[in-house]
């Protein structure tokens, strides 16, 4: 049986998308704000400290700003299915039941 998804909930799919963006950042963000603080002290060509502070709060302030565009984007992408559907149909899918 094929089915057609005809309109999306602009907010729950954003909102879901956004979570899921955040927390697969995790994976990127726990090993790169680590290792600056692994490595040993560089030290620039006058002597003075380096300092990857910055470096490291990035890192830290990523998932946030993933979530936060991935929000929006999705949501855009998600108004515009919407309206782009009824023109050209909506995905398809194909549907079996199957015995458990």
């Amino acid at each position: 049986m094929k089915v057609q998804v005809k309109n999306f909930s602009t907010h729950q799919t954003a909102k879901v998308f956004a979570i899921l963006m955040a927390l697969t950042s995790l994976l990127f963000v726990i090993p790169f704000s680590l290792i600056p603080m692994l490595a040993p002290t560089q030290v620039a060509a006058d002597g003075s400290e380096v300092n990857f502070g910055a470096f490291s709060i990035m890192f830290l302030l990523m998932p946030i700003f993933q979530g936060l565009f991935g929000y929006v984007v999705m949501r855009f992408g998600m108004w515009l299915y919407n309206k782009v559907t009824p023109r050209i149909g909506g995905i398809e899918f194909e549907f079996e039941e199957v015995d458990l």
